[in-house]
Order: structure tokens, then sequence, then C-alpha cells
């Protein structure tokens, strides 16, 4: 066995080589600390206790609203866009570069220009809550913008809605909840060897704002319409040619002037004649509609089925006016049908019994 003499103490040369070996893998998976943090990488803030600039200041994100009035049963789109007002508050130094040390001097200048990037809104991203859902629904309430940087502005962002046709008109208040990060500070670490690259070491953190706006639901028209009746109330499935008849009433404060009441009926129902034109319904009178429908020998009985209406009209302010209501009738079961058929014939039978009865009597 070979032995390598280091005073008294003999060491087996195997054995060094299995230290050497173990000790090296350790250093390949454990790395010393002052290694494991990359040129550029966000680290932790005790980093930058000895940069040479503190810089105050943070973005500050305002918003701006397209259209602030919507109309109760409208589908729409709210466009927002957001503007940076935020600036440099305040520029301090915290230690001066060597004279004679050209990698801090260089180190030193590109901190300062870093130092500008502060007020840039990173990431930015904005939520948009209606306070009250019942009301209004946004459809996509999440819009990413990107980057913003100072005294710029986004682009539209767009946000799909509905107005429920029950929200009441009146104020309505909704929130834009906006979060983006923000580069807190910065170090550059000058390098001897190579002082036109130096090290550049960035602590980004979080912000976020709250916005509140509102929006002003309003009624398109002061012509309002209500379903007050439909007949009859139910109709067989395969039936051919039926005439359904609606009473709506005008329940607003306006008169609906060349007033075309439109059916569009669930599928499963077929309607032939689909428009019943009115010269003019005032507030609190009532006019009838007439409809001619078939129905699919597939409509589930049973079922409601709706029956919207559209309506077209102008009032006294405006043309092109545009409402709609429902109406809805029930597929009747052939069972049901024959049950009826079967009382009705019950009824008549009971009945003719009876009169030979007293005929009999009085003969």
């Amino acid at each position: 066995m070979i032995r390598e003499i280091h005073g008294s103490k003999p060491v087996c040369a195997c054995a060094r080589v299995f230290w050497l070996t173990f000790i090296f893998a350790l250093l390949l998976a454990f790395p010393p600390l002052s290694g494991a943090i990359e040129a550029g990488a966000p680290i932790p803030p005790e980093k930058f206790s000895d940069d040479y600039y503190k810089v105050y200041g943070t973005p500050n994100l305002t918003l701006s609203l397209e259209r602030s009035n919507v109309y109760q049963g409208e589908q729409t789109s709210l466009f927002l866009t957001l503007t940076n007002k935020g600036r440099i508050t305040s520029f301090q130094v915290n230690e001066e570069p060597g004279a004679n040390r050209r990698e801090e001097i260089l180190a030193a200048e590109r901190e300062q220009e870093l130092e500008k990037q502060r007020t840039v809104a990173q990431d930015v991203s904005v939520q948009l809550v209606a306070e009250n859902e019942s009301a209004i629904d946004v459809k996509r309430a999440v819009a990413f913008p990107g980057n913003i940087r100072e005294g710029q502005t986004s682009p539209r962002l767009e946000f799909p809605m509905e107005v429920y046709k029950n929200a009441r008109p009146g104020l309505y208040r909704l929130y834009a909840l906006v979060n983006y990060t923000y580069q807190r500070d910065v170090a550059v670490k000058g390098d001897e060897d190579h002082p036109e690259s130096p090290d550049v070491f960035y602590w980004y953190d979080s912000l976020s704002q709250t916005i509140p706006l509102t929006l002003k639901v309003e009624r398109k028209s002061g012509a309002e319409f209500e379903v007050q009746e439909i007949s009859p109330i139910g109709l067989q499935a395969g039936s051919k040619d039926n005439v359904i008849k609606i009473t709506i009433k005008n329940v607003g404060n306006d008169t609906a002037q060349d007033l075309v009441a439109r059916l569009r009926p669930e599928s499963g129902l077929y309607v032939s004649v689909d428009e019943s034109p009115i010269p003019a319904l005032a507030p609190g009178h009532e006019a009838e509609l007439a409809y001619k429908l078939d129905v699919s020998k597939d409509a589930v009985p049973g079922k409601k089925y709706q029956l919207k209406i559209l309506f077209e009209f102008s009032d006294s302010y405006r043309d092109d006016l545009t409402d709609t209501e429902n109406a809805y009738l029930t597929i009747e079961s052939q069972s049901f049908r024959l049950i009826w058929a079967v009382v009705l014939l019950v009824i008549v039978a009971a009945g003719a019994s009876i009169v030979i009865v007293k005929r009999r009597r009085k003969s």
C-alpha cells in the first residue's frame, strides 16, 4: 500500500482522493453565497445600503373614462385609459465615487441613469368591479396594458358589460383595481477589470391603487312597455297556424310613435306573421298584438317557451329606439288534451243521460 507521510501521521492516498472529490461535489451543489446572486437579478434590500444614490418617488396612475353614461338593458363596452403622473420627488447622494477610480465613476453614472426608471409602472393590470352586480355585469373584468412610463398614457382598455333592464336610473359606483410593480432601488457595483460593464442589482416592489368611477344609468326613452296578458297560454306540440294574442301596456311617461312589435320566439316555435304595427301608444294605454305560430312536433310538453318581443319605435325626443319584453307560453301534451276531451265527453254524456231520464219520467 502506498502512503504519503505528512509529519508523523500516515495518510492513505486513496482516502485523500475520496475526500477531495467529496468536497468538490459539495462546492458544486452549494456554491459560496457571494456568487449566488446574479447581476441584474432582484436581491434583498440589505444589499442596497452602500449604493451611490437614493431616489424617492413612485408611479402614480390616474384613470379617465371615455363614456360615463349607459342605458338600461344595454350591452356595451366601457373604455378606460391610464396615465402615469408619477415623478421623482427627491434625489439624495449616498456616497461619491472615488476621484481616481474609473470603475466607480462609470458605475455611479450608470446608476444615476437607471434610477430614472423608478417611476415606470411595470406589468400593469386593471380589474373593473361593479359595486352593484345585480344592476351591472362586467363581462371581461381584467385588462393588461403592460408598462406605462412617466407621462405616458396607456392604450384604450375595453371592458364589455351589460346593464340589466331592471337597473334603476341613477348613479352607480365602479372601482378600478390597479396593480403593478416598480423599481424601488438600483445599485451598480464597479468592476475594476471591466469598468464599462459594472454589475447591476435591482430591487422591485409592488403597488396597488383603487380608483373609484361613477357611471350614470339612464333610460333611453320615456315610453316603457309591459306585457299584460297572453292568449292562449298553451299550445299543442306539432300544431299549426296558431293565433297568439299578446296585450301590452305603455307604463312610461311618453308616447311611443310608429311602433312595430316583432316576435322572436325560442327554438321549437316558428312564427309566420312576426310583426304587429301600432301607429301610436300613449302612456297608460294598451294594445293587442297578434301573431301566427307553428309548434314543432319535437317541442317539449310542459316546458315554458320564451317569446321575445322586440319593439322599434320613436318618442318625443329620439328616433330609432329599441326595447324588449318577454312573454311565455306552455307546450301542452297530447295526454293533457285527451284528458280534457274525455272530461268533456263525460260531461256531455252525463247531461244527455239526465235529459233522457227526465223525459222517461214525464212519459
